[in-house]
C-alpha cells in the first residue's frame, strides 16, 4: 500500500470522527431551545469565516477554476453542504443519534447504482448479495414494532444518504481543480446563504438560547458545544475532500462507515442513549451489505480492467 493511500485512509478517518462528533453535540443544544435550522446556519457561517482567509490564499491566481467548475460549487454547496447538514441534524431531532446515522449511511448503496446507471455497467453479483443484506438491514433499524419511531425523522434521513452520495462523488473527482480547501470555504458560504433563506421563509424553525448546556453530564456555555460544532465541521469537510482524492468516492464511503462506531460511543458518553438491541443488529447487517458492496465493486473494476485490455489487445492485432 502507497504513502498515499495510506493518507487517503487516515484522512478519511480523521473526517468520519469529526462528522461523527457534531450530530451528539448538536443535540446537546436541542435540549436547552434550540432548533435544527439555527444550528446548521450558523454552523455553516462560522465553519465559512472560519475558512475564509484560508481559502482567499488559496485561490490567489486560480479563480478561473471556480468559474469553470461554478456549477459544481453551487451544488456542492447547496446538496453536500446544506443538503447532508440540514437532513441529518433534522433526523437526530426525531430520531436516536445512531439510527439517524445508520440510515445515513445507506450512501453507498446510492452510488452503487448511479454508476450502473452512469456506466451501464452491470454490478458484480456481490454486490446485489451487498444491497439485499444491507435492506435487510435498515429493515431491522427501522424496528416496525417499535411504534415510537418516528416516519419525518427517517425520511429526512434517507434524504441525508441521497445528499451524502452527491458528497462523496463530488469530492472524489480529481478533474476539479478547485483546492480542497477552497472548495470547502466556498462551499459552505454556498450553503450559509441557502439555509439562511430557508430560515428565513420558515421551511426550518429558528430557535436559539443562550444558557448552560448539559454535556455529559457537566453544565457547560452554549458557546463551547457551537465552537466545536464549527471547528469540527470545517475539519470534517476539509480532510473529507483531501482523503476522498487519494482513494476515491466508493473506497472513501465504506472507510466512512466508521463514523458510525464513533458516533454511538460520543452519543452514549454525552447523551447517554444507545439504540435497541435489534437495531444494533440491523447496523451490522448494513455495515457487512456495504462491505459486499465494496467487494463487488473490486471484482467488477477487475472485469472492467481484463475487457479494456481484451480490447486493446485485439486492436492491436493486425488483420
Amino acid at each position: 500500500m502507497n504513502r498515499a493511500v495510506v493518507m487517503g485512509f487516515l484522512l478519511t478517518l480523521a473526517s468520519a470522527f469529526f462528522f461523527a462528533v457534531s450530530g451528539p453535540i448538536a443535540k446537546t443544544m436541542y435540549a436547552i431551545g434550540w432548533t435544527p435550522g439555527s444550528v446548521v446556519l450558523i454552523r455553516l457561517t462560522g465553519s465559512a469565516l472560519l475558512l475564509l482567509i484560508p481559502s482567499l490564499i488559496a485561490l490567489r491566481g486560480r479563480w478561473d477554476e471556480v468559474r469553470r467548475h461554478w456549477k459544481t460549487v453551487l451544488t456542492y454547496g447547496l446538496v453536500s453542504m446544506a443538503g447532508v447538514q440540514g437532513f441529518y441534524f433534522m433526523a437526530v431531532e426525531h430520531l436516536t443519534v445512531a439510527v439517524a446515522l445508520l440510515l445515513e449511511m445507506t450512501a453507498p448503496m446510492l452510488i452503487v447504482f448511479w454508476i450502473w446507471a452512469r456506466s451501464k455497467t452491470r454490478p458484480a453479483t456481490v454486490t446485489f448479495i451487498g444491497v439485499v443484506v444491507s435492506m435487510i438491514g435498515l429493515v431491522l433499524i427501522l424496528d416496525v414494532r417499535n411504534s415510537d419511531i418516528s416516519l419525518f425523522g427517517v425520511v429526512m434521513a434517507l434524504a441525508a444518504a441521497v445528499c451524502l452520495a452527491s458528497y462523496f462523488l463530488v469530492s472524489a473527482k480529481e478533474s476539479i481543480n478547485v483546492p480542497p480547501v477552497a472548495l470547502t470555504g466556498l462551499g459552505m458560504g454556498v450553503g450559509a446563504l441557502v439555509m439562511g433563506v430557508v430560515v428565513l421563509v420558515g421551511l426550518m424553525p429558528s430557535g436559539v438560547a443562550a444558557a448552560d448546556v448539559d454535556f455529559g453530564g457537566h453544565r457547560v456555555s452554549w458557546m463551547l458545544p457551537m465552537a466545536m460544532i464549527i471547528a469540527f465541521t470545517a475539519g470534517a469537510y476539509i480532510t473529507g475532500i483531501l482523503g476522498l482524492r487519494y482513494i476515491g468516492a466508493t473506497v472513501g464511503s465504506f472507510v466512512n462507515l466508521i463514523e458510525v462506531p464513533f458516533s454511538v460511543i460520543v452519543a452514549w458518553l454525552l447523551l447517554f442513549e444507545m439504540p435497541a438491541p435489534i437495531q444494533l443488529f440491523g447496523g451490522v447487517f448494513i455495515l457487512g451489505g456495504v462491505g459486499f458492496i465494496k467487494w463487488g465493486e473490486a471484482r467488477l473494476a477487475r472485469r472492467v480492467a481484463r475487457r479494456q485490455v481484451v480490447d486493446l489487445t485485439a486492436e492491436a492485432v493486425p488483420v
